[in-house]
């Protein structure tokens, strides 16, 4: 099978899991009893496990190859699956988040890097990466409530598992390549923050109050904000599924596009009136709205990807997307673990708002940024 091709299929039963677990994982700790501002912690934990793990995985990548971070994707998607079937304690599901987030790492810390390596460089292959994760996640959102019904938390949980061990078999059909000896005068090289440029340590403010946005409607919150508006497990397992493919369709449609400064701020201006409108939206409105932002997140991931491609270095792509994407998971951690808090004192009405107004500072700066490039 084509190199592009197998991580392009790795991507998507590993994004086909997550979408599952994305709708899974939060209704099955609320039936378990686990308190919302103790889940706003767990998930919390998953951006700041997922991110230092991209970054030591990012930069020794650039060095021993991509291979074997593919392989142990696999095997910890496999592992954090057996977790999720036994837990039932706060304990237990922050162990099996800090596997899962560390089996994210493995992966977004070598797929960018790897189909760039094996494209010239040119970003419109991360495009594909991103609606083939897109669809594979649509598809295991649409499926999540169905798995409920039939095979409960616990069945849903091992199909999970079964998928990491698809994604092994995959990952041993990679080409090994070492791309050069060790060195950690070389990487700490890469990773030194003062050597890049001014307009990479802008990004990488930008990137976190991008991840802070995130984070305030991200994890499980937009989950109970459905569930608290009487959705049925099944129905927000559509939900989330028609979200995501109309993502995919939206990204793949504009990704024909050369404008990349305007589908920034278009998309910003879209994201921003969508929350704030969904602060105020209940049942089929919210649904709704819900199902449009997958049209805005499509169109957001282009000017995404776009800056990632003309901001990092060809030597050290592993790495530089490591420390741009640092910025995005503190943020985004920082407000999952401020959500619970949020919605306990004054419901959901404060996440959405604050997730609306924190994207302006993202997509106004980026756009008059990139116009200087």
């Amino acid at each position: 099978m084509n190199q592009v091709r197998t991580v392009l299929s790795i991507q998507f039963f590993h994004s086909f899991a997550s979408g599952i677990l994305g709708v899974a994982l939060p209704l099955m700790m609320k039936a378990r009893n686990i308190d919302v501002v103790v889940i706003g912690f767990i998930f919390a934990s998953m951006p700041l496990i997922m991110q230092f793990g991209r970054m030591l995985f990012a930069t020794v990548s650039d060095f021993l190859g991509r291979k074997p971070f593919f392989v142990t994707d696999g095997i910890l998607g496999a592992v954090s699956g057996l977790i999720y079937y036994f837990a039932h304690t706060p304990m237990e599901f922050l162990f099996g988040k800090i596997v899962e987030g560390t089996k994210e790492g493995t992966l977004w810390a070598v797929n960018r890097a790897f189909l760039l390596e094996k494209n010239g460089g040119h970003w419109r292959i991360l495009v594909y990466l991103r609606t083939a994760a897109y669809i594979a996640y649509a598809v295991g959102s649409l499926l999540a409530g169905f798995f409920i019904a039939w095979l409960f938390f616990e069945g849903t949980m091992l199909l999970c598992a079964l998928f990491g061990v698809f994604v092994i078999f995959l990952a041993l059909l990679l080409t090994g390549e070492r791309k050069e000896k060790f060195s950690i005068e070389k990487a700490l090289h890469f990773l030194d923050f003062r050597k890049k440029d001014r307009v990479f340590k802008i990004f990488l403010l930008l990137f976190f109050m991008m991840g802070l946005s995130f984070g305030f409607h991200g994890g499980y919150v937009v989950t109970f904000f459905l569930d608290k508006n009487g959705f049925t497990a099944e129905i927000i397992g559509l939900i989330f599924g028609l979200q995501v493919l109309l993502a995919g369709l939206s990204s793949y449609l504009f990704s024909k596009s050369s404008q990349m400064r305007r589908l920034i701020l278009l998309s910003g201006l879209l994201y921003t009136v969508t929350f704030f409108l969904l602060g105020f939206s209940s049942w089929v409105f919210a649904g709704g709205l819900v199902i449009a932002y997958g049209f805005v997140d499509g169109m957001a991931s282009i000017g995404q990807e776009g800056i990632l491609s003309k901001i990092c270095a060809r030597e050290s792509y592993g790495t530089d997307i490591g420390l741009l994407m640092m910025g995005l998971h503190v943020g985004e951690a920082l407000s999952l673990a401020l959500s619970g808090i949020l919605i306990s004192l004054w419901g959901f009405i404060a996440p959405f708002f604050l997730s609306a107004s924190t994207y302006v500072f993202f997509y106004l700066s980026s756009y008059l940024i990139l116009k200087e490039q």
